[in-house]
């Protein structure tokens, strides 16, 4: 009877401990804080575009990384192995389990390295963001007719109720409807061949929406163009203001 209570005793105690543990690495799991990194990366055309990228990292090893490009779709890549004594990661393609890259982290907050496949050489950077990223995303373009014309441009996909997506999810694949952010991604890459985030045109239809919306919408773009109270034509009122404020700082420059 005694052994009995003994071995039960025992079996409570080793399912305690397993249970314990299972929490504990759960807790770890859910505890890892994903972030918002920047950089680059290359598409099938042999193109460099800007990249964003959503990471998870247990101290020095990337447990996720998962590439938001504006306007397309996430690529979550798999993870095959961390070295975090030489310090590269090594990823695939997902649905391409060939083409590898080894990410060699030059410092905490920067990797970079370049996917292969024997008939491709992609090259792909992560990094937290700084002021490079800034630049590149076009925060240092001034006021142009450019800007203008991205904006004239966004006016005309919108032309009409039957073209305008009321619900924005940010991928931009459609060649017959357009919402606020997809126009305006649309007609960066007509009228100057890529999107910038942070360029004018994409600026100031930003904060013509903020001066209009004060603290209203937190995804300024996303928000205000999915707003069921937002019509056609207050939408163009945000455009006819943006491109009024551009041709006023155009003025001042």
């Amino acid at each position: 009877m005694n052994y009995t209570k003994k071995e039960n005793n025992s079996t409570s105690i080793y399912v305690t401990l397993i249970t314990l543990a299972l929490l504990l690495s759960c807790c770890v799991v859910f505890g890892q804080k994903e972030e918002l990194w920047f950089g680059t990366y290359t598409n099938e055309n042999g193109k460099v575009l800007q990249g964003r990228y959503h990471i998870v990292k247990d101290g020095r090893a990337l447990k996720r990384l998962v590439l938001a490009p504006y306007g397309k779709p996430e690529i979550k890549f798999n993870i095959i192995k961390n070295d975090t004594l030489q310090r590269f990661v090594e990823i695939s393609w997902p649905n391409k389990p060939k083409r590898i890259a080894t990410l060699i982290q030059y410092t905490n907050g920067y990797y970079a390295g370049n996917f292969e496949d024997g008939t491709k050489i992609l090259p792909i950077v992560v990094k937290e963001f700084n002021f490079q990223d800034a630049q590149l995303q076009g925060n240092w373009f001034k006021a142009s007719e450019t800007e203008i014309n991205i904006i004239e441009n966004a006016q005309k996909l919108l032309s009409s109720k039957e073209r305008w997506n009321k619900m924005d999810n940010r991928i931009c694949e459609s060649e017959d409807l357009y919402s606020l952010f997809c126009a305006l991604y649309a007609s960066s890459e007509k009228v100057d061949g890529e999107y910038r985030h942070l360029r004018p045109a994409v600026r100031f239809v930003r904060e013509a929406i903020q001066e209009k919306y004060p603290k209203k919408y937190d995804h300024v773009l996303v928000d205000f163009n999915n707003a069921e109270e937002i019509t056609l034509k207050e939408l163009h009122q945000i455009l006819e203001l943006a491109k009024a404020n551009l041709l006023a700082s155009m003025k001042e420059d």
